[in-house]
């Protein structure tokens, strides 16, 4: 929606926004979702150096077993997590989602790292 692709790019700090659609359909319960998430990353073509200087940040699926295969699959192409956008419903129309925040999972990681004894 615009309104989430205008919060998006100021949030990021981005003049424009392009976004790569990655349709995930119906998944079957006893289908491998490792494969699955390699067959849609592999879906969006970019070149491995292209992973390494595109800016990204993901909207995940609703799905967390699929998201989780994904999120493991586009890590190890960025060679780091990608950031997350966190949607919320509306305030003025719950059918309706609207952009939270940007979930900077490196510096989370990073930070978690701290904790390790």
């Amino acid at each position: 929606l615009p309104g989430q692709q205008k919060k998006i790019r100021h949030l990021m700090g981005w003049k424009k926004l392009d976004i790569i659609d990655v349709p995930m359909g119906t998944i079957k319960e006893d289908e491998n979702f490792l494969k699955i998430a390699i067959q849609k990353v592999d879906g969006i073509n970019l070149l491995p150096d292209e992973w390494q200087r595109v800016p990204l940040v993901t909207l995940p699926a609703g799905y967390s077993p699929l998201w989780s295969a994904l999120l493991a699959e586009i890590h190890g192409r960025l060679g780091h997590f990608p950031d997350v956008v966190r949607l919320r419903p509306a305030k003025n129309d719950l059918e309706k989602y609207e952009v939270a925040e940007i979930l900077d999972l490196r510096d989370i990681r990073h930070q978690a790292r701290s904790k390790r004894i």
